[in-house]
């Protein structure tokens, strides 16, 4: 009998995912089926298989810039999240203080913020300073946000790696600098790689703030929202689909290597 009613469980569970992923998904995989439909309006019945709004897509330059700037922030806040990140991890690691957890849970805290305040706070910010809006502060602004996630996720990885390694190196002759180089940046470099990943698509795809600070250098998705605004545009769904696969693609190649045990060419 308790095999019995394990198993019903076991399948309750599992029709309750299967729901619950096509809920989550539904929106998606239809965005994805109407970038392909050959009729402009998203609507049944389905009027045959076209590439036109992907091949439109490519040669509107209304969306290519934003995309272009997009990428450009994405790329500058990931590298400078890495580098903020793993600086703070290592200064962590060697750091001897008692409150660190309440130091590390300060710093998470820009995450736990509504980003409707915190992009009101950073356009004010801004304004009060003199800066203009651009896609330097847009770069700023999504730093405040996905720097503590790169340092989340490399401290944790830096936690894995024994201290024993570093007093080995030390005792071998190395240097903190030699030290730092071919033992921990090896070791880390899983850690690092799923940050630089995640930060870039988290960039990538925020809106909110963009939307405050951005002014005319604006980013994907708020040319998008302007276009949402003045009315349906078929190649919308095209271009939704292709975030989506970016997105949905870095994602999972950062939870590659977040789970991953070995750096390349070391061992943990």
């Amino acid at each position: 009998m308790k095999k019995r009613d394990g198993n019903l469980l076991n399948i309750v569970l599992r029709i309750y995912l299967v729901f619950a992923l096509f809920f989550l998904f539904a929106p998606i995989l239809v965005t994805i089926a109407f970038s392909f439909n050959s009729d402009r309006f998203p609507s049944l019945p389905w009027r045959g298989f076209s590439l036109c709004w992907y091949e439109q897509l490519f040669a509107y330059p209304v969306l290519m810039t934003p995309l272009k700037n997009s990428f450009l922030v994405g790329i500058a806040v990931s590298l400078s999240a890495i580098i903020l990140g793993f600086t703070g991890a290592y200064g962590l690691r060697h750091a001897r203080f008692r409150w660190k957890n309440i130091y590390l849970l300060g710093m998470m805290s820009p995450l736990a913020v509504p980003w409707m305040l915190l992009g009101l706070g950073l356009l004010i910010f801004f304004s009060r300073l003199g800066i203009p809006k651009s896609l330097f502060t847009v770069w700023i602004s999504h730093l405040v946000f996905c720097a503590p996630l790169a340092l989340v996720i490399i401290n944790t990885r830096l936690n894995t790696i024994p201290k024993s390694m570093e007093e080995a190196a030390s005792d071998l002759g190395a240097g903190h600098w030699q030290t730092l180089v071919k033992v921990l940046l090896p070791q880390s470099l899983p850690g690092i790689v799923a940050a630089a990943l995640l930060t870039f698509t988290l960039s990538f795809d925020e809106f909110i703030i963009s939307w405050f600070v951005s002014g005319f250098s604006e980013t994907l998705p708020v040319r998008i929202f302007a276009m949402m605004r003045s009315g349906t545009n078929p190649t919308l769904n095209a271009i939704g689909s292709i975030v989506f696969f970016i997105s949905i693609t870095f994602t999972v190649v950062a939870q590659f290597f977040i789970r991953s045990k070995n750096a390349p060419g070391g061992e943990s």
